[in-house]
């Protein structure tokens, strides 16, 4: 037997008294621990159907770990692997796309490449002297091949190689083919009445002029 205070008066009572013989207040209520009447949370353990659940359906398993009891050690590598899990999903479709890609363009046939548009000099230099717009649509910007008799072998102000051939609408408008540096050599081996074949890019034209660069030798 021991005495303690009520917790009504404060006095001293006996703890094997049914109540206080100071105010009578139930002594064996007192004794009850404070927390006797909450409810503890049950706890939660991963048993082996959920295990195999969250490694092999991470989405729902990892959904069910929010629920109350499971531990935060459970929630953790639950959700990492459901993070894991996506990453490799979209690596995957990541692979999958880029390979499917690769063998779409494998099985398409190699398209040939566009035949260049074959023009002589005096063509060429007639085209511009019809409609200048016209002509612009069909070579400006555009490679083609021209074949011409040269009538003139010449530099511009920055020193770079040009020709000009034969067939103009007169004397004076001679259409111009311009060499890149690469062939001053082959520009300085030509002659006046030399006929020559060259793939060229069309720059559109100088007062009726057709003008052209980037020209290389086919002869």
């Amino acid at each position: 037997m021991a005495l303690i205070n009520c917790a009504e008066c404060d006095r001293m009572a006996s703890d094997q008294a049914a109540a206080c013989p100071h105010c009578g207040a139930p002594i064996a209520e007192q004794l009850l621990p404070a927390n006797k009447g909450a409810k503890k949370p049950a706890s939660r353990s991963i048993g082996f159907a959920l295990g195999v659940g969250i490694f092999l359906v991470p989405v729902v398993f990892a959904w069910f770990l929010l629920r109350p009891g499971h531990s935060t050690a459970s929630r953790v590598i639950g959700f990492a692997w459901l993070a894991f899990i996506l990453i490799g999903v979209a690596g995957s479709e990541r692979a999958s796309t880029q390979t499917r890609a690769t063998s779409s363009s494998q099985s398409q046939p190699a398209k040939a490449a566009a035949p260049l548009n074959e023009v002589s000099a005096q063509q060429l230099a007639q085209v511009y002297e019809r409609n200048t717009v016209a002509a612009d649509q069909q070579f400006k910007g555009k490679r083609f091949r021209v074949t011409g008799t040269v009538d003139s072998i010449n530099t511009d102000l920055f020193g770079k190689p040009y020709v000009t051939l034969r067939g103009g609408v007169s004397q004076f408008i001679e259409p111009q083919f311009k060499l890149d540096s690469a062939h001053r050599n082959y520009a300085a081996g030509l002659q006046q009445g030399l006929r020559i074949t060259l793939v060229c890019r069309g720059r559109g034209d100088v007062a009726k002029t057709p003008m052209s660069d980037e020209c290389v030798p086919v002869n």
